[in-house]
């Protein structure tokens, strides 16, 4: 899947803010089109316990994931910020131009076209430059689904840090650690 990181950047759900803010707030889980259709647990809501984007009021946003190594290694639930930016919502609310860094890169800009209605779940499009967005040529089908917890319930492992304090490469789960996942989501929802 193409720079995933900077598809994150408007993960946004219709809130009642006032009219200056960003239309879409919130948390939000993000995955390709691809993705979504395999596994639920990363793919889904859930995802969000994966890595999430938090969409600020004023359009900036800060995508975060999981540190796997450090709980796979000791058990510990942390959060790193990997990229930041702001997106500019057109006037109509259909598409948005975003501009943001991965952490330790340089800055770079992106095209999100959304289908629908906003929901719990939302359908978009995303462009890597101005051209395929225009056009409409070459973009990549994502879904976007609202996070089961707010900001404040998951700060707690937000510590501050970021993909460029890694020793190793930062990551989320993938794939193959669906199992390992699973049983960090017990961990963090206190499921049995």
């Amino acid at each position: 899947m193409r720079v995933v990181l900077a598809v994150f950047a408007g993960l946004f759900f219709l809130s009642s803010a006032h009219a200056e803010d960003h239309p879409y707030t919130g948390l939000w889980s993000e995955a390709g089109l691809e993705d979504a259709k395999g596994n639920a647990e990363l793919a889904g809501p859930l995802a969000c316990y994966n890595k999430f984007t938090e969409q600020l009021p004023d359009g900036r946003f800060r995508y975060y994931l999981v540190d796997h190594a450090k709980w796979l290694a000791e058990k510990k639930v942390e959060y790193l910020l990997a990229q930041e930016g702001t997106c500019t919502m057109n006037a109509g609310g259909r598409s948005e131009r975003c501009t943001g860094r991965v952490i330790g890169e340089k800055d770079s800009e992106w095209f999100i076209a959304y289908e629908g209605a906003p929901s719990n779940e939302v359908r978009a499009t995303y462009y890597e430059n101005v051209f395929s967005f225009e056009k409409r040529f070459d973009g990549e089908p994502i879904v976007r689904n609202k996070c089961p917890f707010t900001i404040a319930e998951i700060n707690r492992y937000i510590t501050g840090k970021t993909i460029a304090d890694c020793t190793t490469r930062c990551r989320a789960f993938g794939r193959s650690e669906g199992e390992e996942f699973k049983g960090m989501l017990k961990a963090l929802t206190g499921e049995k």
